[in-house]
């Protein structure tokens, strides 16, 4: 008779914790309807149209010639350093380093951006200095840590085929680049109708079709268990939304989030430190607040742009100087953040990510808030770009 009573026990046990997990399913999906219905109504299912300025419309001859300006390497001074070998596609327009290397062996001091779906975005760079692509593609050219050429060399080479340091010639790439200067941009080759070309390409670089997009659809499966539970927490007391919302994942903003440094910040670095607020440490990244003209508004000090988090799976390491190898380890900073545990090197903590803010794992969530929000960041790896046949080398026409 024991046996028996403890057998139906057991069974009733098993009916009692069966019927929690299906109430516990119909919660979730009333709460994951009434989500999508949300941002559905506040963001559409969809990227809005591709933004480009008037004066550079998109063709298909600019964007192939923009891609093989971008995949060049003879752009640089020493012909071994291309706009692809720290905006790598497969790498998610990144290169898997905190911070690239450029010519003769010199190194940068933030974490190359990602060029996916920055066409939508009002700012470039970590700080936001210039705000165009056409903008952002005159600087990487000329800057001593990537480039480090001049644009009149740049403009010798594509007109002859020979880099004017090393002098080693490059017929084909003449060949190519006087058939696609000329078709067009009417033969003018110059800063301008270069940048635009690069920044034409650069403007295909759109990711859509993620599992997350499919989801906002209406097809329910397209996100796994782990990524659900995510994005309740993404865009609930997570809070995550307040700077990634929908559709692209990045508010055009500045924040700052108190990443510490990566050690290899030195002065020499950040040469303007002493211009900034009267004044500020030698061996810290001001973020926005280097920029020129904000030089003496202390409020943008330790601000950085928000990232978009469109194949956010693919870009590591993260963060302006590449600080955490893994989003993981980025979840993590901000759990911490919100426990009080982290004060910032620079400026003022955004109160959006401070003590108390939001509820993640041990700040007040669920013990698998981290690694739930990682797997809803995975489910917005969508299409991608391939780099040419070619690699990083100079165009032919064969």
């Amino acid at each position: 008779m024991k046996v028996k009573a403890y057998l139906v026990l057991i069974a009733l046990i098993c009916l009692t914790f069966a019927a929690v997990q299906i109430v516990g399913q119909e919660d979730q999906a009333k709460q994951l309807n009434a989500l999508r219905t949300k941002i559905r109504s506040e963001f559409g299912t969809d990227l809005p149209p591709l933004p480009f300025p008037e004066n550079n419309p998109q063709t298909a001859e600019k964007i192939r010639l923009g891609e093989a300006l971008f995949f060049d390497p003879n752009l640089s001074a020493c012909g071994t350093i291309a706009c692809a070998s720290c905006h790598i596609p497969e790498k998610g327009f990144s290169d898997e380093q905190q911070i690239s290397d450029g010519c003769e062996g010199a190194t940068g001091r933030r974490n190359s951006n990602t060029v996916y779906n920055t066409a939508y975005l009002s700012h470039l760079f970590w700080d936001g200095r210039v705000q165009t692509l056409e903008q952002q593609a005159l600087g990487p050219v000329v800057d001593g840590a990537e480039m480090a050429n001049t644009w009149d060399n740049v403009i010798s080479y594509l007109k002859t085929g020979v880099h004017p340091l090393t002098k080693k010639e490059f017929p084909e790439a003449r060949k190519f680049y006087e058939k696609y200067f000329r078709a067009v941009f009417a033969d003018e080759i110059g800063s301008t109708t270069i940048t635009k070309a690069i920044a034409a390409y650069e403007r295909t670089a759109v990711s859509v079709d993620s599992p997350y997009d499919r989801w906002l659809k209406g097809d329910d499966k397209a996100l796994t268990a782990a990524q659900k539970k995510g994005i309740i927490v993404f865009f609930g007391r997570g809070k995550c939304s307040a700077c990634h919302p929908a559709p692209n994942f990045a508010d055009s903003d500045f924040h700052n989030i108190g990443v510490s440094n990566a050690g290899f910040e030195v002065p020499e670095k950040f040469p303007h430190n002493s211009e900034i607020c009267g004044g500020i440490a030698t061996n810290v990244d001001p973020g926005r607040g280097e920029v020129q003209f904000l030089r003496s508004s202390c409020s943008d000090l330790g601000k950085f742009k928000t990232p978009t988090l469109r194949n956010i799976e693919l870009s590591a390491p993260y963060m302006h100087n590449g600080k955490f190898a893994t989003l993981g380890k980025v979840m993590t900073h901000f759990e911490a953040l919100a426990t009080g545990a982290i004060k910032p090197l620079i400026g003022n903590l955004d109160q959006r990510v401070a003590k108390g803010a939001v509820f993640l794992g041990f700040a007040g969530g669920q013990a698998d808030d981290v690694q739930s929000i990682v797997e809803f960041m995975k489910a917005l790896t969508g299409t991608q770009l391939k780099s040419p046949s070619g690699g990083i080398a100079p165009p032919s026409l064969k």
